[in-house]
């Protein structure tokens, strides 16, 4: 047995002896530099570029085989210039020799220095490197494996990778654009099989208005058998300059604490992510699955809290709103899903200054689905501040002219609600708002309801597209209202008080706000109950214009708030192309009834209405002398003015025409009087005479 091993010995020994002195041999009598005609030759063959080798090229033997490769250019394609396509400075390969008997490769070290890549598209979108797939003949099928045979078991460790002073160059004439990453520098070392190795990279991007320096670091694990890839604690600095970086120059940083892709099993795993850039950070993860057959991606996102009107002046967006104290703080949370049936957002909670948003949002297909709920929030405070002064006539933009977004209301596919704790819009405080929307082949549905100022909301709105133009059917109700509040937040006006209900059933159409305004038609119902006018006293204006009519001083204006209570006010109308015709007004006063009828011009408020006020017999009237005998008169009013602001008024004219009419009426009845009285004193006096001389007739004839 030990003669036997002793013969092994030997024969080992002289294989590794006679495979040194090939390689010596070779690198004795073989010089590389002979080949480089050979080499630009077939490099011309396979892509038609001319390759120039202007270094030397270099085999060694010891202590490791090493080929080298110095100063080398690649021509460009026709039609893109005279610079190269690529040049490289030097590239260097070292291979361990005796590892290569046991079919392992060892590099200890493969290096590429001075790499320049110039990429470049022309004005018709043709590139520069498409020419370089070849028009050779097709690949040739693999031979296949003898028996008994197959690949070989090759492993591959390598000490160092390094790639130096390298740049890539991009020119494209179609979009004028150039870009260029340049000093791109990598290493990484002791690489081999399942085993943690570091990679360190750092390059700069510089564009028209931009430059950007990225530096990286991490450690990677490769699987290459089991077609798994790991990177850990991965570490990304960038610090942008430049009219194109966000705020003209800053930092931004990327961070995970694993990433792993698992191509066999088509999985890949990222957790602790953290984003910070702009004064906001970002913490996440992500988990994928299916990645190259039906992918599905699921993760959660948290944006820490941050201040958005800090965020907007890097981006140099001034926001000016009615309060402000508002755009201070934001943050956001979130889990989403994505795979071949829908993209969603769930658990979301989106908080911005004091109000919170929270629910899910996703598209199922082409559908919208959302359940959305906001605890409370006051839109007034983001809006624009008020004007201070109105702008001049014809350089403020119409709403009428906003076209209807008509292509959007066809293929609208949504369904969900959102609801409000307690939402001020339009400065009307509502509480418990719902709006549910369900839109699908052109038609609209959105169904509000609240609750607001002690009543009720509810409503259904339906808008159909109909070829060029929209449809829309408004059902609106409003019961139980406290008038005064109401009219204080959405009119600026105290003028009515009382309980309220409305009633509104109206159409339109058209293709912009415009059309759909001054097509309104349908029907409007209004009442008010127990309640008054706010800041007139009628009974005062009544006794002041009796006064007046009658030659007399005006009373005394009384002390205290003015006001005129009434019982109920109610009133229907229809609407037609925008004006609200009324014919049954009537408003009931403890001493006065109005009956009337006039218009509404819904596009400007503007009132026109002729009442007539009949005084009432009541405690009330016979409490004033001068009004004590007007019980059954009646007295014309004209009401003009605004819904906003209203103007009432006797009408004094209709006032002066009906006391004449009486006064003819009453002089008319007198003549008629007296005429009728002598017409009777006359009868009787001839009634008494016949009866006279029938008595005479009588007499003469018994005598």
């Amino acid at each position: 047995m030990g003669k036997l091993l002793k013969v092994l010995g030997i024969v080992i020994g002289a294989l590794v002896v006679l495979f040194v002195a090939v390689v010596v041999g070779i690198t004795l009598l073989v010089d590389p530099n002979d080949y480089k005609d050979q080499i630009a030759a077939a490099v011309g063959d396979a892509t038609g570029r001319e390759l120039t080798l202007e270094g030397d090229l270099e085999l060694d033997v010891f202590p490791s085989l090493r080929i080298s490769l110095g100063q080398a250019t690649l021509s460009n394609a026709e039609g893109f210039g005279d610079q190269p396509f690529a040049e490289i400075g030097a590239a260097a390969l070292d291979l361990e020799l005796l590892p290569l008997l046991s079919r392992r490769i060892e590099i200890a070290e493969a290096t590429l220095e001075g790499l320049v890549l110039n990429l470049a598209r022309d004005a018709q979108g043709r590139n520069n490197w498409q020419d370089l797939g070849g028009a050779g003949a097709a690949a040739e099928e693999p031979a296949p494996a003898e028996a008994g045979g197959g690949a070989p078991n090759v492993a591959l460790d390598v000490a160092v990778l390094r790639i130096a002073d390298s740049e890539v160059n991009w020119a494209d004439a179609s979009t004028d654009s150039r870009w260029t990453l340049g000093n791109f520098n990598l290493l990484a070392s002791d690489f081999g099989p399942d085993v943690a190795f570091p990679v360190e990279m750092s390059f700069t991007l510089a564009g028209e208005e931009l430059d950007v320096a990225v530096s990286a670091a991490t450690n990677a694990t490769l699987s290459l058998a089991d077609n798994r890839y790991r990177l850990d604690e991965l570490g990304v600095t960038l610090e942008g300059s430049g009219a194109a970086w966000p705020g003209g120059e800053g930092e931004a940083r990327l961070e995970f604490a694993s990433f792993v892709a698992d191509l066999n099993q088509e999985t890949l795993e990222l957790d602790g992510l953290t984003l910070e850039a702009l004064g906001v950070t970002v913490n996440g993860s992500l988990e994928g699955r299916q990645l190259m057959s039906d992918l599905a991606l699921g993760g959660r996102v948290d944006i820490q809290q941050f201040d958005p009107s800090q965020l907007l002046g890097v981006f140099d967006v001034q926001v000016d709103t009615a309060d402000p104290s508002v755009l201070r703080s934001a943050s956001a949370e979130a889990t989403f899903v994505y795979d071949s049936s829908r993209t969603a957002l769930e658990e979301m909670r989106l908080a911005l200054d004091d109000s919170t948003l929270t629910g899910s949002v996703g598209m199922q297909g082409e559908s919208l689905r959302f359940d959305l709920r906001v605890d409370q929030i006051n839109v007034d405070r983001y809006l624009p501040p008020a004007e201070e002064e109105a702008p001049a006539e014809g350089e403020e933009g119409s709403l009428d002219e906003v076209d209807l977004p008509l292509d959007v209301l066809r293929t609208l596919d949504a369904d969900g609600s959102l609801a409000f704790g307690e939402a001020q819009f339009a400065g009307l405080t509502l509480s418990d708002a719902a709006f549910s929307l369900a839109a699908r082949d052109g038609r609209v549905q959105l169904k509000p309801s609240a609750q607001l100022y002690g009543g009720e909301f509810s409503g259904d709105i339906v808008v159909e597209v109909v070829e060029d133009a929209a449809r829309a059917t408004v059902v609106q109700q409003i019961s139980g209202v406290d008038m005064l509040p109401l009219g204080r937040d959405l009119l600026e006006s105290e003028m009515v008080s009382g309980t309220g209900s409305v009633m509104l059933d109206l159409t339109t159409a058209g293709s912009n706000v415009g059309q759909m305004r001054r097509d309104l038609d349908g029907d409007v119902s209004f009442e008010v109950t127990d309640g008054a006018l706010e800041g007139l006293d009628l009974w005062y204006e009544l006794l002041r214009a009796r006064a007046v009519f009658d030659g007399e001083s005006p009373p005394e204006r009384p002390e205290g708030p003015r006001r005129t209570p009434f019982t109920s006010v109610s009133a229907s109308g229809v609407v037609e192309d925008a004006l609200l015709s009324n014919r049954d007004l009537n408003v009931t006063l403890d001493y006065l009834r109005l009956d009337g009828e006039g218009t509404v011009n819904l596009l400007n408020d503007a009132l026109d209405f002729d009442l007539t006020a009949t005084f009432v017999d009541s405690p009330k009237l016979q409490s004033e002398p001068l009004m004590a005998g007007l019980a059954g008169d009646m007295l014309p009013l004209e009401v003009g003015g605004t819904i906003a602001a209203p103007e009432v008024k006797p009408d004094y004219a209709a006032l002066v025409r009906a006391r004449a009419q009486e006064a003819v009426t009453e002089r008319v009845d007198e003549e008629r009087q007296e005429v009728e009285q002598r017409v009777e004193q006359e009868s009787e006096e001839a009634r008494e005479e016949i009866r006279d001389r029938v008595r005479d007739r009588l007499r003469n004839i018994f005598d």
